[in-house]
């Protein structure tokens, strides 16, 4: 009888040790989990799609979107999106002061306009760009397209980029008080640079510079 007593103790003990065994394993991977993402990067949420046709525009939300797609080729496709409470004639300033860029684009430590041919530009400009131990001087001449307060498209003519093309879009919000800026780039360097360190560059530059041309616009509007 006190054997059966004692195995059923034991029993009774290994029961009630199981749960707490499992117990502290999930409690640890709780917190190997939250460190994980305590050390890795935070992305912003994205906003709702917007459709103009739609009349749909989540006007309060200060949030930046980027995306980023790998295309063929070694191409990274880029497309960000802000919202910045001026008008566009305002960002179109910002967008087009062509010998301070270095104001707004993170790592430019000099932009001039060598050429001026009406709605085309010649833009020069210098900066240096790394992250972690990739670290490098660049030089690009680019082609730039103003077609005034709309659209500036924007070409490498030279430099160190293979590719380095695309448009801003300001697209009035139909209250008339902000502007939709949208940033869309194909970008291919000419220089050897890891992948993920080349794109994590990209997102959080352009991030940073679309943050100051909207801080620069609203300066700029009247109070």
């Amino acid at each position: 009888m006190k054997k059966d007593r004692a195995i059923g103790r034991s029993r009774t003990a290994s029961c009630v040790a199981l749960p707490e065994s499992l117990l502290r394993v999930m409690m640890l991977l709780a917190v190997i989990m939250m460190a994980f993402s305590s050390a890795s990067p935070k992305c912003e949420a994205a906003e709702p799609a917007t459709d103009s046709s739609s009349g749909i525009y989540p006007e309060t939300s200060r949030k930046i979107t980027v995306t980023l797609t790998k295309r063929a080729g070694g191409v990274t496709y880029m497309k960000s999106r802000i919202y910045i409470q001026a008008s566009p004639s305002e960002v179109w300033k910002v967008l087009t002061d062509y010998d301070n860029l270095k104001r707004y684009i993170p790592r430019m430590t000099k932009s001039s306009l060598v050429e001026d041919n009406g709605t085309r530009k010649v833009v020069a400009l210098t900066g240096e760009i790394g992250l972690l131990l990739f670290k490098k001087t660049i030089q690009m001449t680019m082609n730039m397209v103003a077609i005034y307060p709309r659209r500036v498209d924007f070409e490498k003519i030279s430099g160190d980029f293979d590719i380095y093309s695309g448009h801003w879009i300001l697209e009035e919000h139909p209250s008339g008080k902000g502007t939709w800026l949208d940033y869309v780039a194909e970008i291919k360097p000419s220089f050897l640079a890891p992948g993920f360190i080349f794109d994590s560059m990209l997102k959080k530059d352009i991030t940073e510079g679309l943050g100051v041309i909207r801080s620069e616009a609203e300066q700029i509007t009247p109070k």
